[in-house]
């Protein structure tokens, strides 16, 4: 190779050797993150099977539920998310739930663990698995009596996907869908300035499906 051409490939590869190339810094490894969803819920399956007075089916108490979540956790490499989340929902009873007279109310709360995983860096599809426990709390009240049943149980899996855009540096946001799988397997009820806590015994699979935006920062 005739010393012209060497100097040519040299002047075309020492930007890539560089010593300051080479100490670019590159996108953090670990990052901060925190989100806030909204969405519609639908409820699936039973809170309970009692094979004398039959199955009490949540959508027949239920007829929509909309929840708001918080999400606060770690990212890894930008694409994985992994911490903990909050929920609280409000619910729309079915027609002839509450009747004339009585305040009605059925709210729930879910807490715990979730990880997810961005197929992008910068916007696009994303998928995720989460865990964690459940209550439903129901409230039925008159001028002269109040009753509140609230059950609990596993949330076992919680299965989101999604999809993202990046409106700045850092904020993203998008809509989500989710679809769990759990069971209530505790109770308390209070009447009359009484309580009872017991374990359900004929306990039955129920589900939410969700759909909704989601919004995030991270750092």
């Amino acid at each position: 190779m005739k010393p012209v051409h060497l100097l040519v490939a040299a002047a075309l590869l020492l930007p890539a050797w560089s010593p300051a190339a080479a100490d670019e810094p590159g996108e953090p490894v670990l990052g901060f993150a925190v989100g806030a969803r909204v969405s519609a819920a639908f409820p699936m399956g039973s809170v309970l099977s009692d094979p004398g007075n039959g199955t009490l089916l949540i959508d027949e108490l239920v007829a929509i539920s909309v929840p708001l979540q918080l999400d606060i956790g770690m990212t890894v490499h930008r694409r994985w998310f992994v911490g903990a989340y909050a929920q609280y929902a409000w619910s729309f009873l079915q027609i002839g739930q509450c009747k004339v007279g009585q305040s009605c109310s059925v709210t729930g709360l879910h807490v715990g663990l979730e990880a997810t995983y961005a197929f992008r860096d910068h916007g696009g599809p994303w998928v995720g698995l989460g865990t964690g426990w459940e209550w439903m709390f129901t409230s039925y009240s008159t001028t002269s009596y109040k009753t509140n049943l609230d059950v609990s149980g596993w949330e076992y899996a919680i299965f989101q996907a999604g999809w993202e855009v990046e409106l700045a540096p850092g904020w993203m946001a998008g809509p989500f869908f989710t679809g769990s799988i759990g069971e209530f397997s505790r109770a308390s009820m209070a009447a009359d300035g009484q309580s009872q806590n017991s374990s359900i015994p004929n306990k039955a699979l129920h589900g939410w499906i969700q759909l909704g935006i989601k919004g995030s920062f991270s750092l």
